[in-house]
């Protein structure tokens, strides 16, 4: 046995370094290691490392080499170098004990980095991902929010209907004049028009009132731009264009041109319906549809475009139906709304697909998936929000800046105070 132990040691003073064995034939296995021991192959580790091939970092609180040294780091904010034991203030903190949080606009190491955070995002003072304000989104809140979404991650969908455009922060309608309500799904009242309705209409004689622009549509028997001029004799009907037919002196009636024709029509032998907008005996009655729909020119009853209901079609169609009459029920998961028109599923932020049955990919965000995410460095991008969550040794809201004084078990001993403290956001 005395013979092989020397033979052993004879042979291992031949191997060379990162081999090891009889022959030299096999390879040192150590990742953080000076070399290993040419007979027994036993890895010699780097100081802030342990572990058989030296892969374990020094847990927190030891440093130096085989992690046999106690760190002196006595502050609630600094960490000790795995390797030299020396104390530095961790991310987002400063001062002589790393009692001082970073000042607004600076994060990091030192506080040396800048904030990029625009449109009113706040900056995390320790890894500079920005918190964006509502009516923003993406990993510099440069991104506002899509059209039909509002608030906080632009989480929330408008129902502003095609009358009007949402306030990407409030999710307050804009309507477009001839527009009203809360969600610009009703025409302007009778008598009124423009911008907000602020209008009052000059027609005259029960002439329709354009809700956009105020020009009179001019009833049976009326014309003129204030609808105030009856039809000359001889003349009968829409804009006085009709000649009257009536023989053997027979009286025109001015509106219809005839005298006994059922509801919904005019003229001597009852050859005209009513025109649009109009309906009843004599057309004399103007359709009450709040959409500002046509309607049944003999009923009166509203004739509701897709997504609305209701007597004058002034209700939207319930939430999980859609289309004429909402007679159609939604088909998306979860708990995805569908446009009341078309049944198209309306996605959140992070789901995709006809159905939004589907995650956003790495690489896409927000509603619908429809924004692209920029995180650098192989760093995880969130599907609802854009945030960038960076690797070790990089921080910034891209993962764009490199953190190079932090070995990688620092690093994972910094991420696991942090996760313990809670990450609170900066303010």
């Amino acid at each position: 046995m005395l013979v092989l132990s020397v033979d052993a040691c004879v042979l291992s003073e031949a191997c060379s370094k990162g081999v090891f064995g009889e022959g030299c034939k096999k390879r040192c296995n150590c990742v953080h290691g000076r070399s290993c021991h040419r007979v027994t192959g036993r890895c010699e580790c780097e100081p802030g490392w342990k572990g058989a091939r030296c892969d374990t970092p020094c847990p927190a609180g030891t440093f130096g080499q085989n992690c046999s040294q106690l760190c002196q780091c006595t502050g609630l904010h600094d960490w000790c170098h795995p390797v030299t034991g020396k104390c530095r203030c961790s991310p987002g903190y400063y001062g002589k004990r790393c009692e001082l949080r970073c000042p607004a606009g600076s994060f990091g190491p030192d506080c040396k980095s800048r904030c990029s955070c625009i449109n009113g995002g706040s900056c995390d003072f320790r890894t500079g991902a920005c918190y964006c304000p509502p009516g923003y989104i993406g990993a510099d809140c440069s991104t506002r929010c899509p059209t039909g979404y509002f608030g906080r991650n632009c989480a929330r969908q408008c129902f502003c209907g095609e009358g009007g455009q949402c306030n990407p922060a409030t999710g307050r309608c804009i309507c477009d004049p001839g527009r009203t309500g809360p969600t610009c799904q009703q025409a302007c009242p009778r008598g009124r028009y423009g911008p907000q309705c602020r209008n009052a209409c000059s027609c005259q004689n029960g002439a329709l009132c354009d809700p956009v622009d105020g020009s009179c549509k001019c009833g049976l028997g009326w014309i003129g731009s204030h609808c105030d001029t009856a039809c000359s004799q001889g003349k009968y009907g829409l804009n006085c264009a009709e000649d009257c037919p009536c023989l053997h002196n027979g009286t025109c009636d001015r509106f219809t041109g005839s005298c006994s024709c059922t509801a919904g029509y005019y003229g001597h032998v009852c050859q005209h319906t009513c025109p649009s907008g109009y309906h009843g005996g004599n057309c004399s009655h103007a359709c009450d549809c709040k959409m500002g729909q046509d309607c049944d020119h003999v009923t009166g009853r509203c004739i509701c475009p897709p997504g609305y209901h209701g007597t004058q079609c002034q209700r939207r169609c319930e939430a999980g139906s859609f289309g004429v009459g909402c007679a159609q029920m939604c088909d998306c998961a979860g708990e995805a709304p569908c446009d009341p028109r078309t049944g198209r599923c309306l996605c959140p932020p992070g789901r995709t697909g006809q159905r939004c049955e589907k995650n956003c990919n790495g690489d896409s965000f927000g509603p619908d998936c429809s924004l692209q995410c920029h995180c650098s460095h192989s760093a995880h991008c969130d599907g609802v929000s854009g945030r960038c969550t960076c690797p070790l040794n990089w921080i910034g809201p891209a993962c764009t800046e490199a953190f190079p004084h932090q070995t990688s078990g620092a690093a994972r001993f910094s991420e696991s105070r942090r996760r313990r403290r809670g990450g609170s956001k900066a303010t």
